[in-house]
Formats: structure tokens, C-alpha cells, sequence
């Protein structure tokens, strides 16, 4: 027979082997589903984060085109053609939706 802890096998209680399975049962669970959420929400947490900053950047590039456009089209985009320049931003930013749809979804394979 093999020495746990110091003292005999047959020493032990069944009450003692109860508590050691359920501590090993206890701390196996945690192992596998804690750690595990805890890691996932860390990853959502970053990914949250870079949401945000990159939702803010794509607002700010959209006013950057709704002001060239606004700029650069001079007294063309005045009186009756003032909708014009926000209907230029709508369709850069429907254009970069479906440019990066298409990147998402393709299904190539890198090659290594």
C-alpha cells in the first residue's frame, strides 16, 4: 500500500476520502469553467474597447468627407444642392460597409 501523508491507507476515514474527492471535484470545476469565462471576458473586454475607438474613428472620417466635399464643392453644393454632400458621405460610408462585409466574409485561406 502506498503512504498518504505519513500515515497508512487503511488510517483514513471514508469521511476524509469524501472531502478529498469533493475538493478535487471542486477545484477540477473551477479549472474548467471559471478560468476559462474569465479569459473570455477579458478577450470581450478588449474587443469592446476596440469597438468603440474604431466606431469613433469611422464617425470622424465620415465628417472629414461630409466637410471636403462641403469645402471643395464650393458655391456648387449651396441652395438647392445642399442635400448633395451628405448624400456623397452616405454613399462612401455604404461603399466602406460592403468592402468590409466582403472582407469578413470571404473564405480564403492564407497560405503559409
Amino acid at each position: 500500500m502506498a503512504k498518504v501523508e505519513g500515515a497508512k491507507a487503511s488510517d483514513r476515514s471514508p469521511k476524509d476520502d469524501a472531502v478529498e474527492v469533493w475538493s478535487l471535484v471542486r477545484d477540477y470545476a473551477k479549472q474548467e469553467t471559471l478560468d476559462p469565462l474569465k479569459a473570455l471576458g477579458n478577450y470581450a473586454k478588449w474587443g469592446l474597447i476596440g469597438a468603440v475607438i474604431v466606431g469613433i474613428g469611422v464617425v470622424e472620417l465620415m465628417i472629414a468627407v461630409l466637410r471636403i466635399v462641403q469645402v471643395e464643392g464650393g458655391g456648387a453644393v449651396d441652395g438647392r444642392l445642399s442635400f448633395l454632400p451628405y448624400l456623397v458621405t452616405l454613399i462612401v460610408a455604404v461603399i466602406g460597409l460592403v468592402v468590409i462585409r466582403k472582407l469578413m466574409t470571404s473564405r480564403k485561406v492564407p497560405v503559409s
